[in-house]
């Protein structure tokens, strides 16, 4: 209880000190270009950031594109506030929101967005448990009327069954496969990867990362 304070209490001193945590997103649906990044790059968003290590260097490397960094947890999102803080030179292209994806459908109008990052998101391994995955058709469903038309989802994850469960998915629903490996990191695809916090954790034990890049 002691540490979840602490965080809360943190967040709320971030959130007031730096200029990056939007508290009510439903209100720039539709106009996040417009309203937020006052500009007309496109927007990329990445679904369960976690500590945000890779939407933010991703931010940092691609200062012609705008990022929306998306977790449930504020709890969570402290880490990459703090990340920024650390950094001291600003990160306009980088904003960040607190919700389920679930409720993305009242934060983005249709095809506001134009690409999608699912970096191991929970697998909810368990069959009774498949409504609360990401790639499940009903979630997935939502997850693409964000998504412009020729646009991509890049997903990875650590989980084997995962995977195979999401590439059958993925493909049934309006996507079309553009790459897949069930070994990242002895794949092309490795070229300009970014390692979250729990991918470079589950690389250093030898572990393997599966990747899909798909597209609407």
């Amino acid at each position: 209880m002691g540490r979840l304070r602490y965080d809360c209490d943190a967040i709320v001193k971030l959130k007031a000190s730096l200029n990056y945590f939007i508290d009510n997103p439903n209100l720039y649906k539709g106009e996040w270009n417009n309203k937020v990044f006052e500009n007309n790059n496109p927007i990329e968003i990445e679904i369960g950031c976690g500590k945000g290590r890779f939407v933010f260097l991703k931010a940092i490397d691609n200062p012609s594109i705008n990022f929306v960094a998306i977790d449930k947890s504020e709890t969570i999102l402290v880490k990459l506030l703090n990340k920024i803080k650390d950094y001291q030179t600003p990160v306009n292209n980088l904003k960040i929101i607190c919700t389920n994806a679930q409720e993305l459908t009242k934060v983005f109008a249709e095809k506001e967005v134009d690409k999608i990052y699912l970096n191991f998101v929970d697998p909810w391994p368990k069959k009774r448990h498949e409504k609360n995955r990401l790639t499940y058709y009903q979630n997935l469903k939502i997850i693409l009327s964000l998504l412009k038309d020729a646009e991509r989802i890049e997903f990875k994850t650590d989980n084997i069954d995962f995977f195979n469960y999401s590439l059958i998915e993925l493909k049934t629903n309006q996507l079309n496969i553009v790459s897949a490996t069930k070994d990242l990191y002895e794949s092309e695809l490795l070229a300009n990867n970014i390692a979250t916090e729990y991918e470079q954790k589950w690389i250093s034990k030898g572990n393997k990362i599966n990747k899909l890049i798909l597209v609407k």
